[in-house]
């Protein structure tokens, strides 16, 4: 469990900062979401389902080209964590052998929700009347729990203000 939160809170982390704190960068050039069926929260784009902790490369492919693309020295995993910038919505990937892996869906702004039609904007009343009590709850976030998967659901007063869906993994 200490290392499950640690692991949390260092991704969380590391997305705050945009990674910048682990090394450099090489910079390249409407969507709905969110289940919590079978192996725990996914989010859906168009078209394409993110499950997380799955492998990245057929979702990004899938997704098409990113708005924009950062990858940097992972401070967790060997080898490179990938940020891939879409319209509404981050994907975070990290490395694990030669593959990399969904490790979270962090939504940027009002255009996406999840399947149960909570976005940012949204009360902290919808989000219980969609989601129930929370496995994790202060005056600042909402913990959902689901398989491998957590929905944190960031709040300020009785607004969301943030939105990660993320699969908890080992390092």
């Amino acid at each position: 469990m200490k290392n499950r939160k640690r692991i949390m809170t260092m991704a969380a982390l590391v997305m705050a900062l945009g990674l910048t704190a682990c090394g450099g960068s090489d910079d390249k050039g409407a969507s709905s979401g969110g289940s919590s069926s079978g192996g725990g929260y996914s989010f859906t784009s168009g078209s394409t389902k993110i499950e997380m902790g799955k492998d990245a490369s057929k979702v990004v492919e899938a997704l098409g080209d990113a708005d924009e693309y950062f990858e940097s020295e992972s401070c967790a995993f060997e080898g490179l964590d990938k940020v891939y910038t879409y319209p509404g919505f981050k994907l975070n990937t990290y490395p694990e052998g030669d593959k990399d892996y969904v490790l979270s869906v962090v939504f940027m702004d009002d255009t996406v929700s999840t399947d149960k039609g909570i976005s940012i904007g949204s009360t902290k009343d919808a989000v219980t009347e969609a989601y129930g009590d929370a496995s994790e709850e202060s005056a600042s976030k909402l913990v959902y729990e689901s398989g491998d998967t957590e929905l944190t659901i960031g709040l300020n007063g009785d607004s969301v203000s943030s939105v990660e869906i993320s699969a908890v993994v080992e390092e």
